[in-house]
């Protein structure tokens, strides 16, 4: 727990041009390490890019900023057709949003576990990475990326 802490810490006090920098370092490292694990019918990548839109609307909302800042990776695993209205519709806080939320956390978790360590603080470090854009991590976002290390 202390070890997140100081990482949400580090994350939060990085300026845009380092948060960038280490955005393209670790986006590298956790794709390539997810299409390592080889693990067969499942989309290691989309699932995590699913997992990171779950982190990045945990508080409830998406702003356009947060928007842009992970369309790159949205549009890598799922292609142009996520926009910002269709991201907002599709992970409006219900009841179904949520089921699907844990769904891949669940998923993320399992896959992580086949990890080595590594790759499991980096794909951490990447979640925490897209949800500072702003400079902070909320309570939520930090509550729901730490189901990830407690597993």
């Amino acid at each position: 727990m202390f070890e997140f802490q100081k990482l949400c810490h580090e994350i939060e006090h990085l300026s845009a041009t380092e948060r960038a920098a280490l955005l393209a370092e670790k986006s590298i490292l956790v794709i390539k390490g997810l299409r390592e694990l080889d693990l067969p019918g499942i989309d290691a990548v989309t699932v995590l890019a699913s997992f990171i839109i779950g982190s990045a609307v945990s508080d409830g909302t998406i702003s356009e900023k947060n928007y842009l800042f992970i369309y790159p990776a949205l549009s890598k695993a799922f292609g142009d057709a996520c926009d910002l209205a269709e991201i907002k519709r599709s992970f409006k806080v219900s009841k179904d949003a949520k089921k699907e939320i844990e769904t891949y956390t669940r998923d993320l978790v399992s896959i992580l576990s086949k990890a080595d360590e590594q790759l499991a603080a980096d794909v951490i470090a990447l979640c925490l990475l897209v949800t500072s854009v702003d400079g902070k991590i909320s309570l939520k976002e930090k509550h729901y990326i730490l189901k990830l290390c407690m597993s």
